[in-house]
């Protein structure tokens, strides 16, 4: 096997970048990355990880057509590779860092980065044996094999899979194009006036700076909201669980997305159009603080954090979907009427303790709160029973006694 390839240098470790077909990489190099980690313990666990990943990248062979990969760095050690150079007679300078690398065929070659793609290439071109001339950019580097030499490549190993930068999940939402939860919330960013501009406020976790007086949500809370309703209008479809994360891998047709997109959009607008606190923030008159009223150290409103807001959709759906007779703008009006302000009863020792939001909270209490408060009739015996004892729970005070508070704040 002969390799055309750059010649580089970064600190002690010379380097060789160039192409390597699938079929080069079946035939080749081995995933296995065993000679680094002696320890049978360690083995298995790197295994165990390479198994449960490798399929994921599999998948994304096959069923993506737009499908492209980052470099491998491989490590090659024993037969006897050569660096053959290409001269260049007209330059005056001969030397240069074009050229080949041969390899005898005795070589053990396998990854230092990028195992869960060879082994997710492997499995693909078992299947599909015409992928066999699509290539991906690889880089070599030397590997002696004993005591000294397993250390550095080990070495080089941590610090290429410990110090990657994982990209963070706003910056997901920014740019992933087979996601259509990440597609329709920059659709919602860019086209719906509740959503636009600093009424979002785009930051690495999903809770809002105390200092942000302008923002209804986190970016992120956004997305949140936009999956929950994703997720309830294909489980319709019969897509859910297992089925689900996978949809979510792929982009889906236009006209897929164009359907969920009309979905999503006629529910904010039936959220937006049904909710005062909304239409008052909208129209708060200095926009500089105008979520000040709405989110302040005396608390403010349910929908203004990001922990309640998710489930105030939850709500909404298992509403719509317990009533077939409901529509968006009727749950939501009905919904409107549910006391919201988090500095009183039902919320107050529940996720505000009069001075901070309160953590530990169970999101499906809230949830189960909002649709009790909305529509009492829509939860079963069983359902109330827990309702009151959670909540009971979480206040700490007894069940007759959140029993007659959850009445006393029904709608």
């Amino acid at each position: 096997m002969r390799i055309p390839v750059l010649r580089g240098k970064i600190s002690d470790w010379i380097y060789y970048t160039g192409v390597l077909s699938f079929e080069q990489i079946s035939q080749a190099v081995t995933a296995s990355i065993n000679d680094l980690y002696k320890a049978s313990c360690l083995d298995e666990l790197l295994q165990r990880a390479l198994t449960d990943n490798f399929e994921s990248i599999r998948d994304y062979i096959l069923k993506d057509h737009e499908r492209f990969f980052n470099g491998i760095i491989l490590a090659i050690y024993n037969g006897d590779p050569q660096w053959l150079e290409v001269e260049f007679a007209e330059e005056e300078n001969a030397y240069t860092n074009v050229g080949f690398l041969q390899f005898s065929g005795d070589e053990t070659i396998f990854p230092v980065d990028g195992q869960h793609r060879v082994a997710g290439i492997c499995a693909a071109l078992s299947e599909r044996p015409q992928l066999a001339s699509e290539q991906v950019p690889a880089i070599f580097i030397a590997h002696r094999n004993d005591a000294a030499g397993i250390k550095r490549t080990r070495k080089l190993f941590s610090t290429l899979n410990r110090r990657a930068k994982p990209v963070g999940q706003n910056e997901n939402i920014a740019l992933d194009e087979d996601d259509v939860c990440a597609i329709i919330t920059r659709e919602l960013v860019q086209e719906v006036p509740l959503c636009m501009g600093d009424n979002i406020v785009n930051n690495l976790g999903k809770q809002i700076p105390k200092t942000n007086e302008t923002a209804i949500t986190s970016l992120i809370t956004l997305y949140q909201c936009v999956e929950v309703i994703v997720k309830h209008h294909l489980a319709a479809q019969g897509i859910k669980g297992k089925k689900y994360s996978e949809y979510k891998l792929y982009r889906p047709k236009d006209e897929d997305i164009q359907s969920i997109k009309s979905h999503v959009f006629s529910i904010f607008d039936a959220f937006v159009g049904q909710t005062d606190t909304i239409k008052e923030y909208l129209g708060e008159e200095n926009i500089a603080t105008k979520a000040r009223r709405f989110r302040n150290s005396n608390g403010g409103n349910l929908l203004f954090r990001p922990i309640a807001l998710t489930e105030y959709f939850e709500a909404a759906l298992t509403i719509l979907e317990r009533d077939e007779v409901e529509n968006f703008e009727t749950v939501f009006s009905k919904l409107n009427c549910v006391e919201m302000n988090i500095a009183k009863k039902p919320w107050i020792g529940l996720i505000w303790d009069g001075e901070k939001m309160i953590n530990r909270v169970s999101k499906k209490l809230i949830r189960n709160l909002l649709v009790y408060m909305a529509r009492s009739d829509l939860l079963s015996a069983t359902e109330k029973k827990s309702l009151v004892q959670d909540y009971a729970r979480s206040v700490n005070c007894d069940p007759t006694e959140a029993k007659q508070l959850i009445i006393s704040v029904k709608r």
